[in-house]
């Protein structure tokens, strides 16, 4: 899709191929057990990296033959190369939204948006308790009283309370996460 939507080569320099056999070393050069679903933005992320090095250094080997350079017989332009470089670059720095690039991913969300409905509720929820909590922590601090204010307790407690909800959502869904402060920081992402 990365490669039809938003590459659109003109004859060819990149191919599915060259894309397959960069997902291969991926795997090569990675533990098995870090392959799972809830990584799936991250290998996203790895591969787009990988891709814009090759790009740039005009180096990919076949994965069957290492000796064969893959983007060697490309003949990428300086142009186009500049370009996929800027585009993979941009697509790199949006981060988990980089998705919504893709047509066919959109619609499957925009079919099916209660899921992320929901956690973009959470998420919202998550971030005002915590601006408040910023907000009320230097006042507290600074009128010196200690952390046991009871708003910044009902804050703390709300916070977490959001976090177990959706630490039980993932669960109930298949994820593996348990860690509440790895859940806290993914919702902030």
């Amino acid at each position: 899709m990365i490669l039809k939507e938003v590459l659109k080569p003109n004859k060819k320099e990149i191919t599915s191929f060259v894309l397959k056999s960069l997902i291969f070393w991926q795997a090569e050069w990675n533990a098995t057990a870090m392959f799972q679903e809830r990584n799936l933005i991250h290998w996203f992320h790895d591969a787009l990296e990988t891709l814009r090095t090759a790009i740039l250094s005009t180096q990919l080997p076949y994965y069957m033959i290492p000796e064969r350079n893959l983007m060697a017989a490309c003949e990428l332009q300086d142009t186009q190369q500049r370009k996929w470089v800027a585009d993979i670059t941009d697509m790199m720095d949006e981060g988990p939204r980089v998705i919504l690039r893709l047509p066919k991913i959109r619609q499957a969300i925009i079919s099916h948006p209660e899921p992320l409905l929901w956690f973009s509720r959470k998420r919202m929820k998550l971030e005002m308790l915590l601006l408040v909590w910023r907000n009320k922590s230097p006042m507290c601090r600074k009128e010196n009283i200690n952390s046991s204010d009871i708003i910044l307790q009902e804050i703390r407690r709300r916070m977490t309370e959001v976090v177990e909800v959706v630490r039980l959502r993932i669960f109930m869904e298949g994820g593996i996460v348990n860690n509440q402060n790895d859940i806290f920081n993914r919702l902030l992402m």
